[in-house]
């Protein structure tokens, strides 16, 4: 019994520091070799002829990042468990808190010189830094400025991970489990969210599982969003007082739970009787979850969905036991899971139902402020910051129709969606016969709704074509049409690269010519109908848009339906030069695909195989070389094999449809 208590104990700091201060040690010793000795390593002595020190530093977790990483969420976490390994064994909680120590002295004293021990590597690396900084070869390859950045985050940072290991550590009696809780603490929000996400995919219809999945879920989890901002040199003060207050927070929350927690609890797995359920039915959860999604999207289907949950459910329940009562001799407790699949079932059979009327909502038309429309999907959470234009990296944020005519022709389309409910199977969807379409309103009280369907655009031609050909959608697909486009303002040259032609490309710097061909380029895609844009016909050149720097801002395909861009390149004496002519082919051979095969690998790297087939034509004529020049395909599927020899580059084989093939040689391969 505690007969006196103080808020001090020296012994017990001692003895503390005995058996967590090699950690410490051992913490400064990697420290001041992964970052100090590595800049000494790369950055002093003779530099080389070819200029390698050059760059300075945006941040000093760019040298030796990963290891910086790896430290910081483990060493704090090694620490905490050795801090207070004495309660996770039964002797040793029994003799420490038989002292005259209040558990609250003893728990802010461990915290306390855990901190120190966290602390002082950071300050003597720091040091470390500055005493070294006039010795490297590159004029401030890094500043004071970026020591005490450095510094401080990785203090705050180490401190909220010992912080969590603390937490984790207080609810359960078995310290190789409070090193897994306290990862699984970081990891769970976002893993949580990310389970929910792709299974509600399976019940309702037309749920934007990627929209959803992209909303900076990472950013709920404590490692990625400390590299990310650390990485990116990005770090906030805010963001580091929410870290230090979250800190905090878990250390009072520990010490409650330290003070309250039972002796007889080391070398329990939990250490609280109301958190046992808790921690089964949400082991149980979890599992559910995360085999239900993993069946659900291997198999693509609702049946393997089920099983998913069934077997997860009932590995996650077992297991939860089975760490509870440390045997697995625990098949008897059956009872609550049958209570579980119970309350599973309701919630189940509520979402199928879709009570909410999630899949067959539409926006009406009047409430619609603007739509996004398109295949890619992910540029409605694409964040512009992670883009560097000085790299060539530039940002195209996704675009909102506004019109009254594209507005309603998009939601036409949606709605028919919505009405034929088409099944799409994964097979399709890896083949391309289907595709993946996000529709996204802005209403105009402020909310927003999102959809994604799996649809087969030839079957919604008719109402495509209404889209695409209108003037708004036009504008807002091309780079080159956006009327106040920030990033053509970067283009400074012009390069035409014609396909399978060995020249260079064509350069264009005067910026009268740039200025032409960009409205040339303009009209002819103004001019596009919505079957032009289906074709599949291989475009004659690209027409690259590039800065000052070499980078290129926009790629634009020279299209066989660009006429106002071939009426431009004629005039310009830049045609011939642009695309392929018959005079750069040696001959075409064509042969009838009788067995109606795809097209074969082999016949690309040997198409020798097709043309000394029997029946093989050979053309030599220069117009029926042209005419097959101009109606070069990207399909994988046709009735007649055509390969092009060119005198300057390497057979090409195509396959062409029967409607693509002039009737007299049609007759010639009977």
């Amino acid at each position: 019994m505690q007969s006196k208590t103080s808020s001090f104990n020296r012994g017990m700091w001692i003895q503390s520091m005995r058996n967590v201060g090699w950690i410490g040690a051992l913490y400064t010793l990697i420290l001041l070799f992964i970052v100090p000795l590595q800049i000494i390593l790369r950055y002093t002595g003779e530099v080389n002829k070819d200029g390698v020190y050059t760059e300075r530093l945006k941040t000093l977790f760019e040298v030796s990042g990963s290891l910086q990483y790896l430290f910081m969420f483990t060493v704090p976490v090694v620490l905490a468990i050795f801090l207070f390994r004495y309660i996770q064994t039964k002797s040793a909680a029994d003799y420490i808190h038989s002292l005259p120590i209040s558990r609250g002295v003893l728990f802010w004293q461990n915290v306390l010189l855990g901190i120190v021990s966290l602390i002082l590597p950071v300050i003597v690396s720091a040091i470390a830094l500055f005493l070294i900084k006039d010795s490297v070869n590159v004029d401030d390859l890094y500043t004071l400025k970026l020591i005490l950045h450095w510094a401080i985050d990785t203090i705050v940072l180490n401190i909220f991970v010992f912080a969590g290991a603390l937490f984790a550590g207080m609810f359960t009696g078995m310290s190789i489990l409070q090193g897994a809780f306290v990862y699984i603490l970081f990891i769970l929000p976002a893993a949580l969210v990310q389970f929910f996400i792709m299974n509600i995919n399976f019940y309702w219809y037309g749920f934007a599982t990627n929209y959803y999945s992209g909303q900076n879920i990472q950013n709920l989890v404590p490692f990625i969003r400390i590299i990310d901002l650390l990485d990116a040199g990005k770090e906030s003060y805010l963001s580091l007082v929410i870290y230090t207050i979250v800190a905090c927070m878990l250390c009072f929350i520990a010490c409650i739970a330290y003070q309250k927690r039972s002796l007889e609890t080391a070398t329990h797995a939990i250490a609280f009787k109301w958190l046992k359920p808790i921690f089964i039915y949400g082991l149980t959860t979890c599992s559910l979850l995360l085999w239900g999604m993993y069946f659900g999207e291997v198999k693509d289907s609702f049946k393997w969905l089920i099983f998913g949950y069934l077997f997860g459910s009932l590995l996650g329940y077992i297991l939860g036991h089975m760490i509870l009562a440390k045997t697995w001799r625990v098949f008897r407790k059956w009872k609550g899971y049958i209570l579980f699949v119970a309350v599973a079932v309701v919630i189940g059979i509520g979402l199928k139902v879709d009570v909410f009327g999630y899949s067959t909502y539409l926006p009406n038309q009047e409430k619609i402020q603007s739509v996004y429309f398109g295949e890619e999907g992910y540029s409605l959470t694409d964040n512009p910051k992670s883009h560097d234009i000085e790299q060539g990296d530039y940002y195209k944020p996704p675009y909102y129709y506004s019109s009254r005519d594209t507005v309603n022709f998009i939601r036409a389309l949606h709605k028919q969606i919505v009405k034929d409910h088409p099944t799409i199977s994964k097979r399709e969807m890896q083949s391309g016969d289907a595709h993946e379409i996000t529709f996204a309103y802005n209403l105009k009280n402020g909310k927003k709704v999102v959809r994604q369907y799996r649809i087969r655009e030839a079957d919604y031609e008719a109402f495509y074509k209404r889209i695409i050909e209108t003037p708004e959608y036009k504008n807002h697909s091309y780079y080159i049409l956006e009327p106040d486009n920030k990033n053509m303002r970067y283009v400074t040259e012009v390069q035409i690269d014609a396909m399978y032609k060995k020249s260079e490309p064509i350069t264009i710097n005067d910026p009268n010519k740039i200025e032409s061909l960009k409205e040339a380029i303009r009209t002819s895609i103004q001019n596009q109908t919505y079957e032009d844009t289906k074709t599949r016909q291989q475009s004659w050149s690209s027409i690259d848009f590039m800065d000052g720097n070499g980078q290129r801002v926009d790629s634009i395909p020279f299209e066989k339906s660009y006429k106002e861009v071939e009426k431009w390149l004629k005039h310009e004496k830049m045609f011939e030069d642009a695309r392929i002519m018959p005079e750069d082919v040696s001959n075409v051979v064509i042969i009838k695909n009788k067995d109606h095969k795809t097209l074969q690998p082999e016949w690309v790297n040997n198409p020798s195989t097709v043309t000394k087939r029997k029946g093989a034509l050979t053309i030599k004529d220069s117009k029926q070389i042209d005419y097959f020049l101009s109606h070069t395909t990207i399909q994988e599927h046709g009735d007649y094999i055509v390969v092009f020899r060119y005198k300057n580059s390497s057979p090409d084989v195509q396959m062409f449809d029967t409607s693509m093939i002039p009737t007299e040689i049609k007759e010639k391969l009977k």
